[in-house]
């Protein structure tokens, strides 16, 4: 890095313009049809797709119940931090997430619950089982894992999505099996 830089400012402060090319707004018009005749993504993508965002919207609905209601469902809790939800925004996350590789990382905002889970999701459809597991068990010992496999069912796929959406919400409520042990609840 240079310890200086001239500038002129009679150069820098030169009337001029700047050009654009031309930017399309609202161009996309190709329905699921389309995009499966092209074969741009699959039709069981789709599907997983459509989960997803199902599953980060019903992790979204059901943190605003306990925070405007004080439960969900029957089971009540008094949540008492904030509640920055992401609402109408599952598309732009799990679209994203379904094209990165699992090395990538993404840095989420105060609203970036959907995120976070609609990157595990990708990375868990990614992931072989041995993976999986290996990940499960060697994070902070196992801690989040031994919570949720007591009541698993299903494959190795279907825990880890309870251990993702698990160790989330205990994050979110400040419990030690949340994935940085409550310490960001």
């Amino acid at each position: 890095m240079p310890k200086a830089v001239m500038i002129d400012p009679a150069q820098a402060r030169a009337k001029s313009f700047v050009e654009f090319a031309p930017i399309p707004v609202n161009q996309y018009d190709k329905t699921v049809t389309d995009e499966l005749a092209a074969g741009n993504v699959a039709r069981d993508d789709h599907l997983r797709i459509q989960r997803d965002m199902m599953l980060v919207r019903t992790f979204e609905n059901m943190l605003d119940s306990v925070k405007k209601q004080g439960h969900y469902r029957d089971i009540q809790y008094n949540h008492r931090g904030p509640a920055h939800l992401s609402i109408g925004q599952e598309a732009a996350a799990v679209g994203l997430a379904f094209l990165l590789g699992i090395e990538d990382h993404i840095y989420g905002s105060h609203r970036s619950h959907g995120e976070i889970l609609a990157k595990g999701l990708s990375a868990i459809q990614k992931l072989d089982d041995e993976a999986l597991m290996s990940i499960m068990r060697g994070y902070f010992d196992g801690n989040c894992l031994r919570v949720v496999e007591k009541d698993a069912t299903g494959g190795v796929k279907d825990l880890a999505i309870d251990y993702l959406v698990y160790g989330a919400l205990a994050e979110i409520f400040a419990r030690e099996a949340g994935f940085n042990k409550g310490l960001g609840g």
